[in-house]
């Protein structure tokens, strides 16, 4: 996203004197909601934006926020655990002209349960969209990245992606999955321009996290309130940390102002 002749060429000014590429893209994959939509927001006017989720409606709000901002946005409906949603976003991109300058894999899900007991049909599906989802996507994108000598994939991950959490065997496996996919990601295709950077947050104000506190509601027998103050004591600055926050990190990780941060996990805890 910066300037450069060809920007000139086939680009325009926005209003902070940066040069928009018309034809670059960024997709962002779960963004209807949470941590993706405000991503999408916050990219909003600096670059081509293609939403995908399983929502429509929720896809269709963020598109229409996205152009009342100024920017641009296209939207596919689709699960991104069957690899035939990655081939419809490419489909949808190449119709439009444009080119894939950055994926952000953040669509993600996760239940907890004692592992013992775990449902091996409840692993399958978090695997499934956390790890396979995100695959599906990086391998539709490669093609294109190598062509262009460069590119930026941000892979949502999570401290779970560098520590263990009680009760959440299927979630943590697949955070870590992805860590290891990203290193391997950024010794692979580093040398060919292509960044790769995964981003390890700790709690994010999500429908996940409010799942999480309604659940802790449930078996403590305490309030809204008591239970969000709980989980918001296992980060260390004692808050629930903003979508916003972790979008801007994605803004700046996309930038690529600091390449060699490719493969290295950035964490965004306050501490941990």
């Amino acid at each position: 996203m910066r300037a450069s002749n060809r920007m000139a060429r086939c680009g325009f000014w926005l209003y902070d004197g940066s040069i928009m590429d018309t034809q670059q893209a960024t997709i962002i994959t779960g963004g209807g909601k949470g941590i993706g939509k405000a991503i999408a927001l916050r990219m909003a006017g600096t670059t081509n934006i293609v939403i995908v989720g399983r929502n429509e409606e929720e896809l269709v709000a963020t598109k229409r926020e996205i152009e009342d901002m100024g920017g641009t946005a296209e939207y596919v409906v689709g699960d991104v655990a069957d690899p035939a949603t990655a081939t419809k976003t490419m489909v949808r991109i190449q119709e439009k002209g444009w080119t894939v300058t950055n994926l952000v894999c953040n669509a993600g899900t996760g239940k907890g349960g004692p592992t013992a007991t775990l449902d091996p049909h409840l692993w399958h599906e978090i695997m499934e969209v956390n790890v396979d989802g995100s695959l599906y996507f990086i391998q539709a994108c490669i093609p294109g990245m190598l062509e262009q000598k460069h590119g930026v994939i941000c892979i949502m991950g999570s401290m779970a992606s560098v520590r263990g959490y009680k009760n959440n065997a299927a979630y943590v496996a697949s955070k870590h999955a992805l860590l290891g996919l990203a290193r391997t990601l950024a010794v692979e295709y580093g040398k060919h321009g292509i960044v790769t950077v995964p981003l390890c947050p700790g709690f994010v104000m999500t429908e996940m996290t409010e799942r999480s506190i309604r659940g802790l509601m449930k078996r403590k027998k305490i309030s809204f309130e008591e239970a969000e103050k709980i989980i918001a004591g296992v980060n260390p600055q004692r808050r629930i940390i903003p979508p916003e926050e972790v979008a801007e990190m994605v803004m700046f990780v996309c930038e690529n102002k600091v390449p060699s941060l490719s493969g290295s996990p950035l964490i965004l805890s306050g501490g941990e």
